[in-house]
């Protein structure tokens, strides 16, 4: 690993970022060690920078990555560099420290990661970032010589670096929890050029949606008016609501769910799970609403310029997030279809099949709570782990429910899509009566207590090593929250329950599996001329599936490439349980995209 000794902290100041430009002109680049500090404007930058990034030298700088995508968007040529930069473990980032320190001692309550709050907390230095500053006027130097500029503005732009280089000497009185920082900054370098590039949609798919949203919220609005539950402003009464939640609950002898200060839950999950058609209306009205303000509203603007999510790079799991959630969008109801590639393209994807059942499995194996995986097997082997469970159901044995499902015996269909239930639901420790809000919320599975807990009978009889497993977390939790150690990476999370500890162990390796393979997709589409994706362009990434914009004439082979690239960045985390990665073509984003191939066996785009 690259030695601690300390490093060059980076920063450069730029033109304000706008709508479709995340990564703005460049203006002047900051540069603070040990001995010194420069300030370079940006007609001279360059020498500067080739030299840092052609050094062995450490470079940190906080949110880094915007840094770099401003260099590079100023010099694509010197990709190459950057991109080696990082996978020699050279680049660290004060802010991706900052949040593996906070989660390693479960920090929760400390949310904000501006270099501002990060010198307060660490220096006890207040730092002047208001509009008052120059923190948004370097624009108006980009042509005006260094040696014109005004005092305050170099000021400004050092104090940047020294604040930096000053933050991760303090930070490293905590580098026992730092082990992961250079996986997590590549990490957040390829996000953050996903980012830069973005997402468009389609104009008629848009308007097609809103209409359709439109009048389905109209003709839910009608009947709830009728039932009372609504009035007719359009607000929600939400005390007859509550009333009808009360005797839903009573009729069906179902335990109420409360809020803190003791009324009826009315959450979407809570609503469905009661299998009241009204209630369920009243949540789907609501959500209707935040689609048609939120989600229309947003699909518009990627009409005219490309969508750019910020993607967070580390959550608490070890999983990334964005803003807005473009990784969390409705499977059903169009939301998705309307994202397309730019004209000429199509969209090539992948997605790892039973990614986070193989990284549980692989969990299992690496903390030793068991010398073989029943799961793993079955996984190795080519086997449906969903089938598995639901001829148990049944009462059928596992050649039987193959044949039953390919000739399209609806109960073993049914059984599997139970399978499927468990197989997610109960590996994070899920219990009885949280299991059944899970099933209905997340499958839209409607099953009693008693049938959940049969169903988990049945998932231990198929895979017993899960005792074990939940025994060691239970062993993690005895004193108490849990800090947990991911496995292959050192890093750790703080303060973590019984369910979080369980889900954390095998979400956490999913994420540092899928993020490698992130790497590897980027730097073969914007380093690696040799690759049938370079050239091409990640646009999303939704935890176990990669999408990436590409020429039409060369897709087939950017969508096997794409494929081949995660496996390998994959297997480094997954070695007892190799990682699959289906390949396919889309004309535009669909959940239900499925691979097709020509009468040559070559890749050609899905459509509906």
């Amino acid at each position: 690993m690259t030695d601690r000794r300390e490093p060059v902290a980076f920063d450069t100041e730029t033109a304000l970022i706008a709508p479709g430009l995340q990564a703005p002109p460049l203006v002047c680049v900051s540069i603070a060690d040990a001995l010194d500090s420069e300030l370079v404007h940006h007609v001279e930058a360059r020498e500067w920078i080739e030299g840092l990034l052609a050094s062995d030298r450490v470079l940190v700088g906080h949110n880094v990555a915007f840094d770099f995508g401003v260099v590079a968007a100023r010099w694509p040529d010197l990709m190459p560099a950057i991109f080696a930069k990082y996978e020699r473990g050279e680049v660290v980032d004060t802010l991706i420290r900052q949040k593996l320190i906070d989660i390693a001692s479960s920090s929760r309550g400390f949310k904000r990661y501006s270099l501002e709050e990060l010198a307060r907390r660490w220096l006890g230095i207040k730092v002047d970032k208001s509009d008052d500053t120059w923190r948004k006027r370097y624009g108006e130097l980009f042509d005006v010589p260094l040696a014109w500029w005004p005092q305050e503005a170099r000021d400004y732009a050092l104090d940047d670096a020294r604040l930096t280089l000053a933050i991760w000497r303090a930070q490293e009185s905590q580098n026992r929890h730092l082990a992961d920082e250079f996986r997590q900054a590549r990490a957040a370098w390829w996000l953050h050029l996903m980012r830069c590039w973005g997402m468009r949609t389609d104009g008629a798919a848009v308007e097609a949606l809103a209409t359709k949203l439109q009048a389905r919220h109209d003709a839910l609005e009608g009947g709830l008016v009728s039932a009372g539950l609504m009035r007719a402003d359009g607000s929600r009464n939400v005390k007859a609501a509550g009333d009808r939640m009360r005797a839903v609950c009573k009729s069906k002898g179902l335990a109420l769910v409360v809020t803190p200060k003791g009324a009826p839950k009315l959450s979407h999950e809570v609503c469905e799970a009661v299998g009241d058609e009204l209630l369920e209306h009243y949540a789907e009205v609501s959500g209707l609403k935040t689609k048609l303000s939120n989600f229309v509203a947003l699909l518009r603007k990627g009409t005219s310029t490309p969508l750019q999510p910020y993607f967070d790079s580390l959550k608490e799991t070890g999983r990334t997030s964005s803003s807005p959630n473009v990784q969390n969008l409705p499977r059903k109801g169009g939301v998705r279809e309307c994202f397309v590639p730019r004209p000429g393209n199509v969209f090539a994807a992948a997605d790892y099949s039973g990614f986070e059942l193989r990284s549980v499995s692989q969990v299992m194996l690496a903390v030793g709570v068991c010398t073989r995986s029943k799961l793993a097997d079955a996984l190795n082997k080519g086997f449906d782990p969903h089938l598995e469970i639901a001829r148990r159901i049944v009462g059928c044995t596992y050649a039987e429910a193959e044949r039953r499902l390919a000739a399209g015996d609806e109960e073993i269909d049914t059984a599997r899509q139970v399978g499927k239930v468990a197989n997610f639901g109960f590996p994070g420790g899920l219990g009885i009566k949280t299991f059944v809000l899970y099933a209905r919320k997340g499958y839209g599975v409607t099953i009693t207590e008693d049938e959940a807990a049969a169903l988990k009978r049945y998932w231990f009889e198929a895979w017993p090593e899960f005792v074990p497993y939940f025994a060691w977390i239970s062993n993690q939790c005895e004193s108490g929250p849990a800090k947990i150690e991911q496995v292959f990476v050192r890093r750790y999370r703080g303060g973590a329950s019984y369910c979080e500890a369980a889900n954390s162990m095998f979400q956490g390796l999913a994420a540092d599996a899928a993020k490698h393979a992130g790497f590897l997709i980027a730097r073969a589409c914007y380093v690696d001329t040799a690759s049938p994706l370079f050239g091409a362009r990640i646009v999303n990434f939704v935890h176990d599936e990669f999408i990436v914009e590409v020429a039409e004439e060369r897709a087939a082979e950017a969508a096997e490439e794409l494929s081949r690239l995660m496996v390998e960045g994959a297997s480094k985390f997954l070695p007892d349980v190799p990682p699959i990665a289906v390949p396919y073509l889309m004309r535009r984003w669909s959940k239900g995209a499925k691979p097709v191939r020509d009468n040559e066996g070559r890749l050609i785009p899905w459509a509906a």
